[in-house]
């Protein structure tokens, strides 16, 4: 799709009434959460890069005035083994412009694959920085989220970690609308390594047709988990692709008659009380969470949608 194209397709679903068949707009709130600040891509980690990605989901989110919480792994911080000013300055972005910062681990460990003392070490590495930044702007940090939203294989492990984080002061990031966005952001990246501007505007609008659909599967499994729409907690991440991508996504998002509201704000609907012993090898949704503690299986999960297979060949 040519560029101009796609900021037309942007506009037009900023001007989209609500669908017909969707609750009144004040119904339906849902919080954006963002993994991997300060940002991530397929590419590496370069600097100029970042602060590209930076300012363009900044600046997306301040125009949206959509309330975020990005979560950081304070690895991506350092340069040749030593915290780099530079890329502090990146987060400090992010709490200028009024958004909210959480601990994704120190180096984005999976917890079903490491001790959970090294665990909890890599969270408390993982909180240095930010606790500091968030402290200088009279905020502090209160939110976790599991890497690959593994948490535990035990139930015995989870409730030693969930006591862990409570004595930090933490509390677990769930998330009820999950994707496979970092595949469209990793080819993504490596068509815009190619210089492919025309197949980068081709994955930007699959994403957002791909994300309409996400959307609509996750309102459809709370209905049918919960009995009703829940305020929604969605994950994204912090990539090149989010950041040319979110105007279009928030515009679609307030079409379904969406209102973005922070975190703490999603948490307090009671659906986040629901009884959760989930100890599989997968990394869920809540409400699939919800659902399997309550017994509930096969088909009622039916229908996710797919990457479409140019897209993952073109990730590779």
């Amino acid at each position: 799709m040519p560029r101009v194209a796609w900021i037309l397709l942007t506009l037009w679903f900023a001007l989209l009434p609500p669908s017909p068949a969707a609750p009144p707009p004040a119904a339906r709130e849902i919080a954006v959460t963002i993994d991997d600040l300060p940002t991530v891509s397929v590419l590496g980690n370069d600097l100029a890069a970042a602060e590209r990605t930076t300012d363009g989901l900044v600046a997306a989110l301040g125009r949206h005035r959509v309330p975020a919480i990005g979560f950081v792994n304070e690895g991506k911080l350092r340069t040749d083994g030593r915290v780099d000013d530079r890329r502090v300055a990146l987060l400090s972005r992010w709490i200028d412009a009024g958004l909210d910062l959480g601990n994704h681990t120190f180096s984005h460990l999976d917890l079903h694959r490491t001790m959970l003392a090294a665990y909890e070490q890599d969270v408390l590495s993982g909180e240095k920085v930010t606790r500091r930044l968030l402290l200088a702007a009279g905020k502090r940090i209160q939110f976790f989220r599991h890497p690959f939203l593994h948490t535990g294989r035990t139930l015995e492990t989870r409730r030693s970690f969930d006591a862990f984080l409570k004595r930090r002061g933490y509390r677990v990031a769930p998330v009820t609308v999950d994707n496979y966005d970092y595949i469209f952001a990793a080819a993504y990246d490596r068509a815009g390594a190619r210089g492919d501007a025309g197949l980068q505007d081709r994955i930007a609008s699959a994403y957002l047709s791909y994300m309409t659909a996400v959307v609509a599967y996750y309102e459809q499994q709370s209905a049918a988990i919960v009995g009703r729409e829940v305020r929604q907690t969605l994950l994204i991440h912090a990539s090149a692709l989010n950041a040319a991508a979110f105007d279009a996504l928030a515009a679609m998002l307030t079409s379904r008659g969406y209102q973005f509201v922070t975190l703490e704000r999603a948490l307090a609907d009671p659906a986040y009380g629901l009884p959760d012993s989930y100890v599989g090898p997968a990394g869920i949704t809540w409400l699939h969470r919800w659902a399997l503690t309550q017994g509930k299986r096969g088909s009622i999960f039916a229908g996710e949608p797919e990457v479409p297979d140019w897209v993952q060949k073109a990730s590779q």
